[in-house]
């Protein structure tokens, strides 16, 4: 990692997009280089013949994404890895699965599992016996529907036990934006460490810490905030070399992906078929609920999901590949927020999943898969909602039923093209 992630910037430098921090650019030029190493992928090479001989791997739409899957998961832990070897801590963006050309080079998808593309994820990895300042600024005109923040023991490199039932580990510390001291001009402070210092503080406990970013997108117009992490003590440096990465990389990756590939296995119990779960509440900062949902569809097939918004700070519907993987959000509807719905006359949302486009507003593509997961998402919701509620829908039609159905949202092939394309346009501000 011989190039610096504390790279200044000066006055006459070209003006960065907001996610182009030197620490970025300089994470993302080295997971370039890493990828071109040869024993990388011959192990790559070899895990993906071990999943190909799982059940979900022999699977039609398992089988189909699978490449795509190692692929993403690559990243992820290359990136991760990246985090704790940084020279000294910072923020860095760690999971898209959508790929981005910016500054020069193009990031291939970094995917984990369940990654959201209304969410902007981002963490640095810290040591738990020192102190920390992070200091922020929202754009006010278009600040995001909700940012949380979350301080874990441990790294993202080695995920430690999850809760089947669940979907985010319980942290140490967690707020969100409404905890934050906002100034009119959109700054912010809040301090981390052992011991209280600011009026907004994150406590931390002994050890390696991920100090956990997301903002909340309920329009990809919005823009995240603005993010800098300050070492307040004397902080010895590391001095990790490519070669240190790589070793490091080598090591974990096979447990990595065994750990991901196998996740959906135990996600809400294991899903299967056409179905979806009670909707439950979230842990941590993200104060909201969450419905999951698997699909198994035959090519004249479709499911019809209505939801309730439940006046959400943010809701979001998405779907998955069968190993929890997203496709490229600028290519296919593989997800719809508040912004990117069409609500019914009561305020509900209805959705369409199917293979092949149905003329409906509100599709949710399943990338050309019959097979596959979703996430329904509410954040930030005002009161105690009764959560039986915010499923209204959810049944398998065939097309000609589906044809059939006077109340939904129709558009035509032109509608569509001008919908995918402004969907691409917005998912370029946040690079911008």
């Amino acid at each position: 990692m011989s190039e610096s992630s504390q790279a200044t910037t000066h006055p006459g430098d070209p003006v960065r997009p907001l996610l182009a921090t030197p620490a970025q650019i300089a994470a993302e030029r080295t997971l370039l280089r890493l990828l071109d190493d040869p024993l990388l992928a011959e192990l790559r090479a070899e895990i993906r013949k071990e999943l190909a001989d799982t059940p979900r791997g022999r699977s039609e739409s398992g089988a189909a994404t699978l490449d795509h899957a190692v692929d993403e998961w690559t990243n992820s832990l290359i990136m991760a890895e990246i985090a704790v070897h940084q020279e000294i801590p910072a923020i860095i963006l760690v999971t898209d699965n959508t790929p981005r050309t910016w500054m020069g080079h193009t990031v291939p998808g970094i995917g984990t599992s369940g990654d959201n593309p209304d969410a902007v994820y981002r963490l640095a990895v810290i040591d738990g016996t020192r102190r920390y300042e992070v200091t922020g600024r929202f754009d006010m005109a278009n600040r995001p529907a909700q940012v949380t923040l979350e301080l874990h023991r441990g790294s993202k490199v080695s995920p430690p036990p999850m809760d089947g039932k669940k979907s985010d580990l319980t942290p140490l510390a967690s707020i969100s934006d409404r905890d934050l001291d906002v100034a009119p001009d959109g700054t912010f402070r809040f301090t981390i460490g052992p011991n209280p210092e600011g009026a907004v503080h994150m406590s931390s406990q002994p050890g390696q810490l991920t100090l956990g970013f997301r903002d909340m997108l309920d329009d990809w117009t919005q823009q995240p905030c603005a993010l800098e992490l300050h070492p307040l003590d004397s902080t010895p440096g590391l001095h990790a070399s490519d070669a240190d990465v790589l070793q490091a990389i080598q090591r974990d990756l096979p447990p990595y992906i065994r750990f991901w590939s196998g996740f959906p296995e135990g996600w809400f119990g294991g899903l299967r078929g056409n179905a979806i779960t009670p909707v439950q509440g979230r842990n941590g900062s993200l104060s909201g609920f969450i419905a999951a949902l698997s699909f198994d569809l035959a090519d004249d097939q479709a499911i019809v999901v209505t939801t309730q918004p439940n006046d959400a700070a943010y809701s979001g519907f998405q779907i998955l590949d069968p190993w929890m993987i997203g496709a490229d959000v600028t290519r296919h509807q593989v997800s719809l927020n508040t912004a990117q719905s069409r609500a019914n006359p009561d305020g509900t949302v209805t959705c369409v999943i199917s293979k092949s486009d149905p003329g409906v507003a509100n599709w949710l593509s399943t990338a050309g898969l019959r097979q596959g997961l979703g996430i329904v998402r509410w954040q930030a919701v005002p009161g105690e909602p009764d959560v039986a509620g915010f499923v209204r829908e959810f049944r398998v039609v065939d097309a000609a039923e589906l044809a059939q159905l006077p109340d939904l949202i129709r558009v035509t092939p032109e509608q569509r093209a001008e919908q995918l394309a402004a969907r691409a346009r917005s998912y370029a501000v946040r690079a911008s």
